[in-house]
């Protein structure tokens, strides 16, 4: 089958079907007659990862199949859409590329729909939660859930799709700048899926007010005006009895990810909104996170240990401590650091660490920050002979490759800093991803960039790992990961079977290096990245991706 699905996923009431109505409209997709959920193909990708993946007669199952997998993999993609659509999708028009359906994926059901369907595209759409929870009380569908289970119903789905963020052909959209700007917001889902661009998803959500509730919609020249007075039902319908719940249970997740909050004063956008903020919040006790709560960043330690290498917030995010197994990891980033992640919180409380959807999530994580320890235990973690200290470090050459490959041709965010480099503007000012930008020119801004600034994703790994100021008692390589990460379980987790697996933000970047590198290149590099090289033993040429003897 050559069409490829576009799942739509979020919480119900949160924009879904508008955004699936106006992806109807791209040139390029199948129309379907109607919009509506999709738990067929949820049930569908259940079904096959215990049938073919789980099931202790798995091998047994997939003896018995008289189909090879490229055909499988036809059948299910037809069967699936066609009981979608009511119609067998592959028969549309050529130029019509992509079939749609809503449908929220677990991580576990995403990579079972890779292997199912090939290219897989999914659009997950975020929405306040005071907007969701509201519209959703008022609901029919959700009338027999207490207004507890609402708000805890947000911040669920909000955990399990956490992801997708950053993840290849997957894009996150929030409902607010959808509405405010949807030409801006389709122009980037199209970069990050890497469908061709159409003005006519974003005309539709400009001009239609959708009513999903009766499915159907209307024509309205001033739809953004309509979503101007979402959250008065904060003062005007809530009790203070609820106000205190959603405070308690969705108040972290909204200002992690910047929701406007009518009960903080900073957030509201005149002074008269400012002194309308809601006395609830004063005795209002949050909810407890896994994680030690966060301390003050600027202790004298961290402020030390991060002057004149890495920015300290950058510091802060990238520390990993555990004081029970007593170790202190450095992220470095383009180095496997989610696969090595993910294995050391499953260590440190599985539990937890399964149900968290993307490691990074450091709110989440049962790994503290270091910011979140006294004083005396910052300095015990980075002095203390007995406190196991371990990073990892990868051929300047790849790693650059690498971060190029995952953030920069896919039009990921941090291609913003690269691009406003090169306009002489600040990164805020870059609002489209799509402008092409070359290896070369990727090198080039680098090479010019303030080291102490630069995007951890491409820093240079001496002043990521501070090795000036720490003293690590194995700092393990990308070329050796198996057994160098075996080695630093055996010391942390001493009698425990640990392998690491294959992360899915992968780029494969160490077999492409001689493709991207010419003899410029090269020289420039790693006449830049001498510290680099130098310390950890990397040799000149990339011909050689091991470590020089």
């Amino acid at each position: 089958m050559d069409k490829s699905p576009v799942f739509v996923s979020g919480i119900g009431r949160s924009g879904t079907s508008a955004v699936i109505s106006a992806l109807s409209e791209h040139a390029n997709v199948v129309s379907p007659n109607r919009i509506g959920e999709a738990p067929l193909i949820q049930e569908f990708l259940n079904f096959l990862r215990d049938f073919e993946n789980e099931s202790p007669y798995s091998d047994y199952h997939l003896e018995n199949y008289q189909l090879e997998k490229a055909d499988r993999i036809k059948l299910y993609s037809s069967m699936v859409s066609s009981l979608q659509y009511g119609f067998d999708v592959s028969q549309a028009p050529a130029e019509q590329q992509y079939w749609i359906a809503k449908v929220s994926l677990s991580e576990e059901n995403y990579l079972k729909a890779l292997e199912v369907f090939g290219d897989v595209k999914v659009i997950h759409v975020m929405r306040n939660g005071i907007e969701v929870v509201n519209s959703a009380r008022h609901f029919e569908g959700f009338s027999d859930l207490s207004f507890e289970q609402l708000c805890n119903r947000w911040t669920r789905n909000l955990d399990s799709c956490q992801y997708l963020t950053g993840m290849e052909n997957c894009s996150v959209i929030r409902h607010d700048e959808l509405i405010t700007d949807p030409h801006k917001v389709f122009a980037n889902v199209f970069s990050e899926l890497n469908m061709p661009l159409d003005d006519a998803p974003a005309h539709f959500i400009k001009t239609t007010l959708f009513n999903s509730s009766f499915n159907k919609t209307e024509q309205n020249d001033g739809v953004g005006k309509v979503f101007n007075n979402r959250l008065s039902c904060w003062d005007e319908e809530w009790t203070d009895s609820e106000r205190d719940t959603f405070i308690t249970l969705c108040g972290q997740h909204m200002e992690e990810l910047g929701f406007q909050r009518p009960y903080v004063a900073g957030d509201m956008e005149t002074p008269e909104q400012q002194e309308v903020v809601s006395a609830a919040v004063e005795n209002v006790t949050p909810i407890q996170r896994p994680t030690i709560a966060k301390a003050g960043l600027k202790t004298s330690t961290l402020t030390k240990l991060a002057e004149n290498c890495v920015p300290i917030n950058f510091l802060d995010y990238h520390c990993n401590v555990s004081l029970e197994n007593e170790y202190f990891h450095m992220e470095n980033p383009k180095v496997a650091s989610t696969s090595i992640l993910k294995r050391l919180q499953e260590q440190e409380n599985r539990e937890l660490a399964e149900q968290m959807p993307n490691p990074h999530e450091r709110g989440l994580s049962p790994i503290a920050r270091i910011s979140s320890l006294s004083e005396v235990d910052q300095k015990n973690v980075l002095n203390n002979p007995d406190f196991y200290r371990f990073a990892f470090v990868r051929n300047p050459f790849a790693r650059l490759l690498s971060a190029y490959i995952s953030k920069i041709d896919r039009s990921l965010l941090p291609k913003a800093e690269i691009l406003a480099v090169l306009k002489g503007v600040d990164a805020k000012e870059i609002t489209d991803l799509t402008e092409p930008v070359d290896f070369p020119t990727f090198i080039d801004v680098i090479c010019s960039q303030d080291r102490v600034r630069m995007d951890p994703h491409w820093n240079h790994q001496c002043d990521q790992l501070i090795i000036e100021k720490i003293d690590y008692h194995k700092i393990g390589r990308f070329e050796n990961l198996e057994s160098d990460f075996k080695e630093v379980c055996e010391k942390i987790f001493p009698g425990r079977e640990i392998s690491l697996t294959q992360s899915a933000n992968k780029t494969g970047s160490t077999d492409l290096v001689s493709e991207y590198f010419d003899e410029g290149l090269t020289s420039k590099v790693y006449q830049v990245f001498y510290d680099d090289f130098n310390a950890f033993g990397y040799s000149s040429s990339f011909g050689s991706m091991a470590k020089s003897a």
